[in-house]
């Protein structure tokens, strides 16, 4: 009866299980899992732990790459960027060949990258320029490619000198292979370390020939390679004086490293030769030795105190961030507290390259950066062994106090006040250290287009009388050179009387450059600070000026048409 209900009404209500009966397993309720969102995975997935180092390299490589690239037209040529500038454009060939002025310091290997990019993206201040800002930003990767001898903190250190230096920068946006030279005698190191460290053919010939182009690159370079060299003899000395069977261990080594030895001698003056064949002028003992000979003569004075003279006020004023860090690093190394043949060297490095810089008579703004370089080395060093200590925590704020106003010192000397302005009033002008050899005045590319618009082909012709600045010749350069003056379209003359022109010609009297080489003599601190701050110079600017000349063109004379006899 029970059971009738039961299956009746449904399942009967019970305590437990009937005898007889077997337990089953009742079925859990399903469970959907939500879909994947892919998108929002794929945004969220982390791929880098940002650390103080990789920040740090960011900023550098960000800021390197903007100072470096970013408006290098902006600034005309002034007259030794315009030497190479020619120099390229003829070997180019690309124009009408540009008369200049033969200089010992022409950069071959320079020049022909100059003219392959001339060709391929047309004449330029910016494309005369891009080598050089590619020899900057190889200048910062090389100090990156260092933090395995100077350290991962004082590689950063390096970089950041180097992306900030005023002097650096400038010239990492001028056509000056002072900064290809040491831009290359980096790369020379990173090389010579990686063939130590793992010795091959390959990096033999890669070591040989980064020298070969360093000494091909200025007589700078040349000299380093030279200092390289000596600043090896000491610890050669010392290596002769205190290891055991010196003799076994230098036939041990020719054995089984002489044939790499006989790779660098081979690769080192091929690259040179090469690099002065590129210019095209034939291959001469005499020429080659011209550069070699460049190294130790000149038409300056010989001496320190004249070297102090002229490369003393940029370093001062421009570059007290790497001094410091310099002399830090200096005495780190003397006292003993880095204990490494690398850190020895580069300081035998530093000596050699100051000692030379100053000495020689054959001076040239540029060639301040292959001392700025070692001294920022040495300053490497230091900066690695003071982060590794408790000393850090109390001069680090010093330490980047001192290298935002090196930024900010660079970002007005550089950007702000980078081209003469002269529309200002002589007792408030604003210049920069870098003027010493002229800055060429913004109107002069305007006043070389206007000369030279509307010019046909047969008439499109440029006279020089007597010599004229290689800036306004590089902006006359579509013009076909003549030496008859009075059959010239276009004159120009410097520093001499022009030629009598007739009323309907066209003239303009300008200033091409101008010049500012600052007397420290009874100068307070304001006025240093102020011209820091500001640009704002003291004393006068001299100026150079020049004449342009543009006769008139007639209209063609109408053809005349001839009816035949009907």
């Amino acid at each position: 009866m029970a059971s009738a209900e039961s299956q009746e009404h449904g399942s009967e209500w019970r305590l437990g299980l009937e005898p007889g009966e077997s337990a089953q397993a009742t079925p859990a309720p399903p469970h959907s899992e939500p879909p994947r969102d892919l998108g929002r995975e794929r945004l969220e997935r982390p791929l880098q732990v940002v650390t103080v180092e990789h920040l740090g390299w960011s900023l550098i490589a960000l800021y390197a790459l903007a100072s470096r690239t970013l408006g290098l037209g902006a600034r005309p040529l002034d007259g030794a960027e315009a030497r190479h500038a020619i120099a390229a454009f003829n070997l180019a060939g690309i124009g009408p060949h540009v008369p200049a002025v033969a200089y010992p310091g022409a950069a071959g290997w320079i020049d022909a990258l100059t003219a392959g990019l001339f060709n391929f993206a047309g004449a330029s201040d910016c494309a005369a320029r891009a080598i050089y800002a590619l020899a900057g930003l190889l200048l910062i990767a090389m100090a990156f490619e260092m933090r395995h001898y100077v350290g991962r903190a004082g590689a950063l250190g390096l970089a950041a000198m180097l992306a900030v230096s005023p002097v650096v920068t400038w010239y990492s946006r001028a056509a000056a292979p002072a900064l290809v030279g040491a831009a290359m005698a980096l790369v020379t190191i990173n090389l010579f370390m990686a063939l130590r460290a793992n010795p091959s053919r390959r990096r033999a010939a890669m070591f040989g020939i980064a020298g070969g182009l360093t000494a091909a690159a200025d007589a700078s370079g040349l000299a380093t390679i030279a200092i390289f060299i000596l600043a090896m003899v000491p610890l050669g000395v010392w290596d002769a004086v205190t290891v055991r069977n010196l003799k076994l261990r230098i036939q041990v080594w020719l054995d089984r490293y002489g044939a790499h030895l006989a790779t660098v001698i081979v690769a080192a003056p091929a690259a040179w030769a090469a690099s002065r064949l590129a210019l095209h002028d034939g291959f001469a003992p005499d020429r080659l030795a011209a550069a070699a000979y460049s190294v130790v003569t000149g038409a300056g004075e010989r001496g320190f105190e004249a070297g102090l003279r002229f490369y003393l006020p940029s370093a001062a004023l421009y570059e007290f961030l790497i001094i410091l860090t310099g002399v830090i690093g200096t005495a780190i190394i003397l006292a003993l507290r880095v204990r490494s043949r690398f850190a020895v060297w580069c300081l035998l490095w530093t000596a050699g390259a100051i000692a030379w810089g100053l000495w020689t008579p054959a001076r040239e703004p540029a060639r301040i950066v292959a001392m700025l370089v070692p001294m920022a080395v040495l300053g490497a060093i230091g900066f690695d062994w003071l982060h590794r200590t408790e000393i850090w925590r109390y001069i680090w704020i010093s330490l980047a106090i001192i290298a935002i106003s090196s930024l900010y010192v660079g970002i007005i000397a550089d950007f702000v006040n980078g081209v003469p302005n002269p529309s200002e009033a002589p007792w408030a002008r604003h210049t920069n250290l870098f003027w010493t050899d002229g800055a060429t005045l913004p109107d002069v590319p305007r006043i070389a287009r206007a000369a030279q618009s509307g010019l046909p082909v047969d008439l499109a012709t440029v006279a020089y009388a007597g010599p004229v600045a290689p800036q306004i010749r590089w902006y006359l350069r579509n013009l076909r050179p003549l030496d008859d003056v009075a059959t010239a379209s276009v004159i120009a003359v410097e520093d001499a009387p022009a030629p009598t022109a007739s009323s309907e010609s066209r003239r303009w009297d300008f200033a091409y450059s101008e010049t500012w080489r600052p007397d420290f003599t009874g100068i307070d601190a304001a006025r240093v600070i102020r011209f820091l701050a500001t640009g704002e110079i003291w004393g006068a600017t001299s100026e150079r000026k020049a004449t342009i000349i543009r006769r008139p063109v007639g209209p063609a004379a109408p053809t005349v048409i001839l009816t035949p006899p009907g």
